[in-house]
């Protein structure tokens, strides 16, 4: 909630029986954890990474 994400998402997200895998997919997790916000925590781009290695000619 503290991302801006609904109490009502938030809770579902947080109280899913079905794993961690399965939570990443929630429209809560994905509104809140983005590439800018990933990015801005300290963690890389890999597609950025990737395409900065492997260039297309």
């Amino acid at each position: 909630m503290k991302m801006g994400i609904p109490k009502d998402l938030a809770w579902q997200a947080g109280n899913s029986r079905r794993g961690y895998w399965f939570t990443t997919q929630t429209v809560a997790v994905n509104m809140a954890m983005t590439r800018e916000r990933l990015i801005g925590s300290g963690f890389y781009d890999l597609a950025t990474a990737y395409q900065s290695v492997h260039v297309n000619y």
